[in-house]
């Protein structure tokens, strides 16, 4: 199976996300902007386990059906419907504004489309500024706008060099430091593309499972299937790190 997580890991993750009274608690890592473990959500309310307190918000779904619990690994993950337009909404917030950045997540998409897919199931979109999202051929997808917000020279993308199939959990993380925007699937490099300039930081907010961006009246992309432990980090993580996470 590709998702693998050792006994050391899942404790950490425990000891990182729990604190007094069984509250979510900060985790360690100051480059840590965003994560969501759902491991104790059970309401529309989304806990954010990093030091931000990015309260999510379950759109269109009822919590005691979001929120799925993987028989091998006995941990919880979100599941999302996309005929029903499921979502989270994250509010904008200045310190999703990053410019050198790592995305990542568990995912097991279902395959299934919408009028809306428009041709991708988004992981997470901060419209305008950056996202990671699986095509309906099962390429992962990277891009943002760098060097600029508005002109369409500072929008860059690229596809990964190899799928990822349908229904099986796989690790997904676009990584950009400053002169290379990555793709790494289950921590490995799966391609990459020049590229150079800050990161558009914009009043956008981040939408996971689906692209919002109220400015244009965009909702669309909507996620079916599951995602896990959704991260943002605010730095560039080694490639080392990337595949300590994802493997």
């Amino acid at each position: 199976m590709l998702r693998v997580r050792t006994a050391i890991a899942l404790c950490l993750a425990g000891v990182a996300a729990l604190g007094l009274g069984g509250q979510a608690a900060a985790a360690p890592s100051t480059n840590l902007v965003l994560r969501y473990t759902f491991e104790l959500d059970s309401t529309s309310a989304i806990q954010d386990s990093s030091s931000h307190g990015l309260t999510g918000t379950l759109q269109n779904a009822d919590p005691s059906a979001a929120f799925v619990t993987e028989a091998a690994q006995g941990s919880k993950a979100l599941q999302l419907v996309a005929d029903e337009r499921q979502y989270v909404s994250v509010p904008e917030n200045d310190v999703l504004d990053v410019n050198r950045f790592t995305l990542m997540a568990w995912v097991r998409y279902s395959g299934v489309t919408t009028p809306e897919t428009r041709g991708r199931w988004e992981v997470l979109e901060k419209a305008g500024a950056y996202w990671v999202n699986v095509r309906t051929d099962g390429h992962v997808r990277a891009g943002g706008f760098f060097g600029g917000c508005v002109n369409s020279q500072y929008w860059v993308y690229f596809d990964s060099t190899t799928t990822i199939p349908a229904n099986t959990w796989t690790h997904v993380a676009a990584r950009y430091n400053g002169s290379r925007l990555a793709i790494f699937i289950d921590g490995q490099r799966a391609g990459s593309v020049a590229v150079s300039g800050t990161t558009c930081a914009n009043n956008e907010p981040l939408a996971v499972g689906a692209k919002n961006a109220p400015a244009k009246g965009i909702l669309e992309a909507f996620w079916d299937g599951q995602l896990d432990d959704v991260r943002i980090y605010d730095k560039a993580l080694t490639p080392r790190r990337i595949a300590s996470i994802g493997q």
